[in-house]
């Protein structure tokens, strides 16, 4: 047996066995996990674009598009694919991203083995990518396709460069280029690549010699020069990326100003986040989905001490670049492929990112494959002791591994988890704040979102989240001022500001709305709903001129609009200009024969004018082309029941109860019909119900006293009575049953 795995066919197969094997084992929770609600929803589960599979308009669309602030076609056609293949399961869509993760792993063996010859060293690069918990989130995270997928391509162009640097073609050298500009189409982050091509030209491909010092200086030089011009389209190809990143980042406002996070601050954390990155290969516990930017609270000292580190082992591998190339090698590639995203350019607001050692770890696994046995070799270690070590090793990552992918198996263990190993973690509690939204529990949600905007004040996710939650509890007020509050911040928009005007005039507060129609007109002002909505609540508040001013704005921008002509119908009836309103009405039904409200409105202006026939025709339109609508049903049933068809009126006007459960003058109309039915304790329930929602209605406090009376409580009824005059000293109905009792 031991002489069969001698063999180094044997040794390669089996390695590459362990590898497939030990990465599925340890990956097995990600296949048992859902789609987490943080970036998933715009990768995948809520983008009609990915989620409709492969296309002609799905292909054009992604490279066009520039959602999540990004431009990666090839990851979005790698999404619409698994959707096409897979539906919405997101076993398949995990699934495919751990199978680029394992063909990934196999293509850097098998480049490393041919590059160096050293196929158990490799092999240590090789477990070390496949299995260190830092790589867990861009394996089970789906919306980090983009990390695997470019992950392959980098692999690919490895592999392919060491083929053309071994046996250089012209073909060999395009292929290497193609795989490199897909690599881009995948994810920017590929940029760096050219930068490592040049290292390992110098080691492990001996072919770039800087420090050589038996070769002249000039030698050194034009060696130099044909290696740079080598990889000119490699770099043209990573400064296009570049641009084209930088500017799809600057539109989508993902780009931090430095006004945020100044220059010194950017610096002070990217030298901290290399420490970071270091400590957590070493150490690799405490992993979080994210990881708060500390801004201005990092201590001098930490700074410092990253600083100095940095410094000692860079100058370390720099004396020893000769005698061991690989440790300048492997630290540069750790440095240099980490510069994109060390936040000198930031975007978003973590401090580092697991997924940001997806392809920079390599480096220092690289420093360790090679320089331990280096440094055994010097020290005469035992052989045995490294194999062992070497086995631990990847046991522990082993274990560490399956332990992060679990806390991705749905948004709530992966975000509790995160708040549980960071400090102020904004992001988990906003986005459990959406979990526990999602699930019901709008209470549970407006404590975490709460708790995201007192760590980060400026959160607009979480002011429209909060928002949300707010309003589902009947928070109206508090759900407006999150708006206000993103206004203020400079991210208001038209829809935004109708909204909360929508939601101000249903509580009837008719100059808060008035405001917010106001504000999303300055946003857009050709929008034709916010602006008759504004006619409206201009004519509530009593200025029928400003609204008139309003639908002759509309109308230029839409003049066969249903809606305006609705509103100037309600104008000129309130200026008893009936004639004219209802012409306008006839207009709105004309220009849409399913506006409800219209019918409405005509109908409450021919029962006005005594035609009750036609009213209760046009109320019955209303009803039927909009089932939905309250006010119809009500006035509906108002009309029924000045024609005595009583039992009718009560189910239109039961289902305006149900449709607006809010409206006082429902219930009053209830009650006065059970009080002439005598269904007493449904006459008082209704009431009761009125001077619940509306303690300032007269005509509930005469009506309730006039069911307390035909009760035979006189003393309830009186104290009704005096309620309704209080509210109304010249209402004559209450006065005079007031004064008969007092006879009595």
């Amino acid at each position: 047996m031991t002489r069969l795995i001698r063999s180094e066919k044997v040794r390669r197969a089996l390695i590459l066995f362990l590898l497939v094997a030990s990465t599925i084992i340890a990956f097995i929770p990600v296949t048992q996990s859902g789609f987490v609600n943080y970036d998933d929803p715009g990768y995948v589960t809520a983008n009609q674009h990915v989620r409709s599979g492969l296309s002609a308009a799905a292909i054009a669309w992604a490279f066009t598009s520039t959602v999540e602030t990004n431009w990666h076609p090839l990851t979005w056609i790698s999404h619409q694919l698994d959707c096409t293949l897979f539906g919405m399961d997101p076993w398949f869509h995990h699934a495919m991203n751990l199978l680029l993760h394992v063909v990934s792993t196999i293509l850097l063996f098998m480049a490393f083995e041919r590059m160096t010859g050293e196929i158990w060293k490799s092999a240590f690069v090789a477990f070390v990518f496949a299995l260190h918990p830092l790589h867990v989130q861009s394996v089970a995270w789906i919306a980090e396709r983009k990390d695997v997928l470019s992950g392959l391509f980098w692999m690919l162009a490895l592999l392919a460069y060491v083929e053309y640097r071994k046996h250089p073609t012209r073909s060999r050298y395009l292929s290497v280029l193609v795989i490199f500009a897909l690599g881009l189409l995948s994810k920017p982050m590929l940029v760096t690549l050219p930068f490592v091509f040049i290292l390992i030209d110098y080691w492990p491909l001996d072919h770039f010699h800087p420090f050589k010092e038996t070769l002249p200086p000039g030698t050194r030089w034009s060696e130099f020069g044909r290696n740079l011009r080598e990889k000119t389209p490699f770099f043209i190809l990573s400064l296009a990326s570049s641009v084209v990143t930088y500017i799809v980042q600057q539109q989508g406002r993902a780009m931090i100003s430095f006004l945020v996070i100044p220059f010194p601050e950017r610096v002070a954390n990217g030298i901290v986040s290399y420490g970071e990155y270091i400590l957590k290969t070493a150490l690799p516990i405490d992993l979080a989905v994210f990881y708060p930017h500390p801004t201005d609270t990092l201590p001098l000292l930490n700074v410092v001490g990253s600083l100095a580190g940095l410094i000692v082992i860079s100058a370390a591998n720099w004396r020893w670049r000769t005698r061991y190339p690989f440790l300048i090698v492997g630290w540069l590639w750790f440095l240099g492929t980490l510069i994109p995203v060390i936040g000198i350019v930031q975007v978003g607001f973590q401090a580092y990112a697991d997924r940001y050692m997806y392809l920079p770890l390599t480096g220092l696994s690289v420093m360790i494959a090679w320089g331990v046995p280096a440094l055994a070799a010097t020290q005469r270690w035992n052989r045995h002791a490294l194999k062992a070590c070497f086995a631990a090793i990847v046991l522990l990552m082993m274990i560490q591994t399956t332990l992060q992918a679990s806390y991705w198996q749905n948004s709530r263990r992966l975000l509790e988890h995160a708040r549980s190993v960071t400090h102020g973690n904004y992001i988990a509690d906003n986005n459990l704040g959406v979990d526990l939204a999602d699930s019901g529990d709008h209470a549970g949600a407006i404590a975490y979102l709460r708790e995201a905007i007192r760590y980060d004040p400026t959160n607009i996710a979480a002011y429209h989240n909060l928002a949300r939650s707010l309003l589902a509890t009947g928070a109206t007020d508090e759900a407006v001022s999150c708006y206000d509050r993103i206004a203020s911040l400079g991210f208001g928009n038209a829809q935004m500001e109708a909204f909360a005007g929508s939601l101000l005039a249903k509580e009837g507060k008719v100059g808060g709305a008035i405001e917010h129609y106001l504000a999303s007109l300055r946003f857009n002002d050709a929008d034709v709903n916010s602006r008759y909505r504004l006619a409206d609540l201009y004519l509530k508040a009593g200025s029928p001129e400003e609204a008139r001013k309003q639908c002759a704005l509309a109308l230029k921008v839409a003049p066969y609009n249903s809606g305006v002509h609705d509103i100037l119908g309600k104008i000129d009836a309130s200026e008893q200009r009936l004639n004219d309103a209802l012409r306008e009405f006839q207009e709105a039904i004309r220009c849409d024969s399913g506006n409800a409200d219209a019918y409405n409105d005509s109908g409450i202006l021919y029962d006005q004018s005594g035609n009750t026939a036609k009213a209760w025709e046009m109320f019955s339109a209303a009803v039927r082309v909009d089932s939905m609508n309250w006010n119809a049903h009500f006035n509906l049933g108002t009309a029924l029941a000045k024609q005595g068809r009583l039992d009718v009126a009560e189910h239109h006007w039961l289902r305006a109860a149900d449709l607006n459960p809010g409206f006082a003058d429902i219930h009053i109309n209830l009650g006065k019909l059970y009080t002439i039915q005598d269904r007493i304790d449904s006459a008082a329930k209704q009431l009761k119900l009125a001077l619940r929602l509306d303690s300032a209605n007269v005509q509930a406090h005469y009506n309730y006293g006039n069911l307390l009376l035909k009760q035979g409580l006189r003393d309830a009824a009186a104290s009704e009575f005096a309620d309704a005059l209080r509210l109304a000293p010249a209402f004559e109905p209450a006065r005079s049953a007031l004064a008969k009792l007092r006879k009595q």
